[in-house]
């Protein structure tokens, strides 16, 4: 009886230490700020302010490749609903713009210059 008890009661200690973990984290704000300059067709820049100690920056390739992984979810929605249209068609016509997306997994705001 003890023991179905304890391991009933180490489970719910579990589950719930998991929902709060998770929750809170959702809470944390994002930490600074990338951006991916790809205005210059020759030349990408890569530029940052206020992140993490714990976060290297890379070179524009590895950037865009971090920004395709954390901010997939983000740019599935611009996909469905049409900015990345808009995104294109300026590039197409020579038109400059930028687009920052807030939402990505590693908690980075990512500012994509085109």
């Amino acid at each position: 009886m003890n023991i179905s008890r304890s391991v009933k009661k180490w489970s719910l200690l579990f589950v719930v230490s998991t929902v709060l973990i998770t929750a809170c984290n959702s809470w944390l704000p994002n930490k600074g700020t990338i951006i991916l300059d790809m205005r210059d067709k020759v030349q990408h820049h890569v530029t940052s302010q206020d992140l993490p100690k714990y976060y290297k920056l890379g070179d524009s390739e590895q950037e865009l490749q971090k920004f395709e992984t954390f901010c997939r979810e983000e740019i599935r929605v611009s996909q469905l609903d049409g900015s990345e249209e808009i995104v294109f068609e300026n590039v197409k016509h020579g038109i400059h713009g930028q687009v920052e997306f807030k939402k990505c997994s590693d908690r980075i705001n990512r500012i994509y210059q085109y």
